[in-house]
């Protein structure tokens, strides 16, 4: 069984406090007999402690509870408000507790004195109080440190999904049929190929930018993948159909840079298409604010399938470090939806 944990310094902050809290605690209640016999201050002592000890355990109960139900950093006052005022209570009955014990024991020839008992409770409301805003400090502390640890891990992460995506399009095949297909057009077409060469600088461009954010608008997003799109038909035909559907409340909405970029690579790198059999791609908004891709499955027979879907995976841990709602991808009656959630910036690491 675990025990409960505010920050990761509670139990070693308890082991600091546990003796000198314990005799304050026994000389509040006896006095000066607490130093009249060795047993007496031995037991005393003792008893306190492992009631202490547990006392704390249930502070540190109440205190993660409280950190679960008041997780937004506005609510810091009611949590810390709670959190001390059944410390409070606590604290009374535990000092109840330790006194009648101590009436209990025939030696300590003990009687419990109401006085010594307010003082006692005075002392003890004023060490919870000094260790609330201390565990809070040492969590604050923590947290800041994490997010710290969790940016840099981001910042990793998206450098390398960044030079995966660039070499995924810098690439001699991707370069060879793009020339092809622009070659080709300049025999055929040659309105079609300016246009095509054009929605390849868009594609380049977007890609190549030197100061690239780490998340962009959907609208963004949208208008690189209509080129990408087209580019791609260029060269597969009829073999690739696409639609995207978003709704203009959505457009404005975040993603990490290249998020639907790598998700339709990927479903072209796993499916084969066919004019017969076409890998049809469709991405839209949906009511409960998330954007799918929906594509169908055709799967290659592939020799080498270690590293097939590497940059989807990279993009899930992405929404993982950024304590977003994780990407889900679902697969039945032949078709693959991939649902996004948008980010909410005012949760990320980027603040």
């Amino acid at each position: 069984m675990e025990l409960p944990k505010y920050t990761g310094k509670d139990y070693f902050i308890l082991l600091l406090i546990l003796l000198p809290v314990s005799v304050i605690l026994s000389y509040g209640a006896m006095g000066s007999a607490l130093f009249a016999e060795f047993r007496i201050f031995l037991t005393a002592t003792l008893l306190t402690c492992v009631v202490f000890g547990l006392y704390f355990t249930a502070c540190g109960w109440w205190a993660v509870t409280m950190k679960h139900r008041f997780s937004r950093e506005s609510e810091t006052g009611k949590k810390l408000f709670f959190m001390i005022a059944v410390y409070l209570i606590m604290s009374g009955l535990v000092l109840l507790l330790i006194f009648k014990l101590f009436e209990g024991i025939p030696f300590f020839r003990y009687r419990m004195d109401q006085s010594r008992f307010v003082w006692a409770y005075i002392g003890l409301g004023f060490v919870n109080i000094f260790l609330s805003f201390l565990f809070e400090g040492i969590s604050r502390f923590e947290e800041w440190k994490a997010n710290l640890r969790r940016k840099e891990r981001l910042q990793q992460e998206f450098q390398q999904s960044q030079l995966q995506g660039l070499k995924s399009q810098v690439n001699p095949h991707f370069l060879f049929n793009s020339l092809n297909s622009l070659s080709s057009l300049i025999e055929e077409d040659t309105a079609a190929a300016e246009r095509f060469l054009d929605e390849l600088s868009k594609v380049y461009r977007y890609m190549l930018r030197t100061e690239a954010d780490q998340l962009a608008p959907l609208s963004t997003e949208v208008q690189f993948l209509r080129s990408y799109f087209y580019l791609l038909q260029v060269r597969f035909g009829e073999s690739l159909q696409t639609h995207i559907q978003i709704a203009p409340e959505y457009l404005e909405r975040t993603l990490p840079a290249l998020t639907l970029q790598v998700i339709v690579e990927n479903a072209i790198r796993e499916n084969s298409m066919t004019r017969q059999r076409p890998l049809t791609i469709e991405i839209r908004s949906e009511a409960d604010g998330t954007l799918q891709v929906r594509h169908s499955i055709n799967p290659k027979i592939m020799s080498d399938r270690t590293d097939r879907e590497e940059r989807l995976d990279e993009l899930i841990r992405k929404y993982r470090l950024l304590h977003q709602p994780l990407i889900t991808v679902q697969e039945e009656s032949g078709r693959r939806t991939i649902v996004i959630p948008f980010i909410d910036t005012n949760e990320t690491v980027w603040k």
